[in-house]
């Protein structure tokens, strides 16, 4: 959750956006409005979205539960790394082989041939 640090500043009272706050700001003035309306889109969605539907977020969990969870996903990582690693092997043996294209981002944010 981001916050805002509260400042009195004479009788009225001014809020400092946080530093993730004034990176989101920044980024989002260089965007074009369309992307700009996804990101909102995107904020609103994960606003709506209770803590406890992602379950990561238990007071109330023990250590041996997070050791457990934590081993959990460590295995579940483990077991994809032969795949992810035979994928990244074609994309090199692709690249070599001159089978992909360059690509770069349009202004609006779409693929384009390099």
């Amino acid at each position: 959750m981001m916050s805002c640090e509260v400042m009195q500043v004479g009788t009225q009272t001014a809020f400092q956006p946080s530093i993730y706050e004034q990176a989101l700001i920044s980024i989002v003035r260089t965007l074009p409005i369309e992307r700009v309306v996804q990101i909102l889109d995107y904020a609103h969605y994960i606003q709506s979205q209770a803590v406890e539907d992602f379950g990561f977020l238990d007071d109330d969990e023990t250590e041996e539960e997070i050791l457990a969870d934590e081993a959990h996903w460590d295995a579940q990582f483990a077991a994809t790394q032969d795949g992810l690693e035979q994928m990244a092997d074609k994309v090199r043996a692709d690249i070599q082989a001159g089978l992909t294209a360059p690509m770069v981002f349009t202004k609006d944010g779409r693929i384009a041939p390099g």
